[in-house]
């Protein structure tokens, strides 16, 4: 997991060239009036999944498992926490979606969270298990975005 900065350069210039286009893709739109759905930065290989939702208890959620795709999670408005942990034995509650490239996990071991505000994103690499969209203070519509980075575009 990583976390960074939008409005923080030096909170990211370490990171690879991949990420480096995404932000730069990040950049170069308002991110307040980006509609909701999906958006092709490089086709399969690299694209943005636009949101909105209400905020939930954590213990309402399943937490999330990518293998194909890291998930570079931007909050737009609002704020929100996520739960995460370090790939591991996490009891499967689903089999694998290779369609959609996730499943979900019963629980998580050693639980560890961040809490995003807006323009503030958090990178989750391949097998490690997050829960977004859990509330902070009280139940909130947000609006977030979603960069799915195919694990080719880093090699």
């Amino acid at each position: 997991m990583f976390l960074g900065d939008l409005s923080d350069s030096n909170s990211y210039k370490v990171l690879p060239d991949a990420f480096q286009k995404a932000i730069k893709y990040l950049d170069s739109v308002d991110l307040e009036a980006l509609p909701i759905g999906r958006h092709d930065i490089d086709g399969e290989n690299m694209y943005i999944n636009v949101m909105t939702f209400e905020t939930g208890t954590a213990d309402s959620k399943q937490a999330e498992v990518h293998k194909e795709y890291v998930d570079m999670q931007i909050l737009i408005s609002g704020n929100e926490r996520i739960e995460f942990a370090l790939k591991g034995k996490h009891p499967h509650a689903t089999f694998y979606d290779e369609k959609d490239d996730y499943y979900l996990v019963e629980s998580l071991l050693c639980t560890n969270e961040v809490t995003l505000s807006p323009r503030q994103f958090a990178i989750f690499f391949p097998e490690e298990p997050h829960k977004p969209g859990c509330v902070v203070d009280k139940p909130l519509v947000l609006k977030k975005a979603v960069i799915k980075i195919h694990v080719k575009c880093l090699k």
